[in-house]
């Protein structure tokens, strides 16, 4: 049984979603935790997640006044887990049933052999359904442009289900970041490459969820031109 994990789930507008994710995670995981940063959905997400899950003490919900972006939240996911000395491992994921939680014990173990575990949607054997042809071949234009520029051994830069061991999280500073939106996926696991820890990956079936909107953005875009070109160029004011 897993009982020494922490998950961290950044949720914004995932009212539609989340109960249903929160569920299928301690089915699967009933000695876990996890970690809600939602901020401050219109649609009312928060609201749902204290209707099902207020008095269950295996969930704490951190509501932010205003939307930070996906990596702010769940960097404040890792600065919380950190508080609890028994956690050794911490997954992160997303709110919209895209993340199978049946993927959990497999990040975990191999997690076991390398500093970070990700489940890639670009391994032989992995998936991706329900995501139209653009969207595809945006990410893979994005992960073939990162991987030019930073070079961590991975084929997936840009999918958020990963699992991190306590000890590499604690070689970063959570605070000081460039980004706060998805390329903050790029820039934690270049600092962590930079800090000498090892990538493990493991196949998996990504599932679009057409009910939930994408946040992404032209903003997030250019931050995450920006963000690559400051990691790949100023990498000394990254760590000051």
């Amino acid at each position: 049984m897993l009982n020494n994990i922490a998950i961290i789930i950044p949720s914004y507008n995932a009212k539609n979603t989340i109960t249903q994710a929160l569920k299928d995670i301690f089915s699967l995981l009933p000695k876990s935790k996890i970690i809600v940063v939602d901020d401050n959905s219109p649609d009312g997400t928060a609201n749902e997640i204290i209707r099902y899950f207020a008095q269950d003490k295996r969930l704490k919900l951190i509501v932010r006044e205003n939307k930070d972006g996906r990596g702010s939240a769940i960097l404040k996911g890792f600065q919380e887990g950190l508080k609890d000395k028994n956690t050794d491992y911490f997954v992160e994921m997303d709110a919209d049933l895209c993340h199978d939680p049946k993927y959990i014990p497999l990040l975990v173990e191999k997690c076991k052999k390398y500093d970070i575990a990700i489940a890639s949607k670009y391994l032989k054997t992995s998936k991706i359904i329900g995501l139209n042809k653009g969207r595809i071949f945006f990410s893979r234009l994005s992960n073939y442009f990162i991987k030019c520029m930073l070079k961590i051994p991975i084929t997936d830069y840009t999918n958020g289900f990963r699992c991190y061991r306590r000890s590499a999280l604690e070689k970063i500073i959570l605070n000081s970041f460039f980004s706060k939106g998805f390329i903050s996926l790029s820039e934690v696991a270049y600092k962590l490459h930079k800090e000498g820890c090892t990538f493990g990956e493991i196949p998996f079936v990504f599932i679009f969820n057409k009910s939930n909107k994408s946040n992404f953005s032209l903003k997030e875009i250019k931050e995450a031109i920006s963000t690559i070109l400051k990691m790949k160029f100023n990498f000394r004011q990254l760590q000051a």
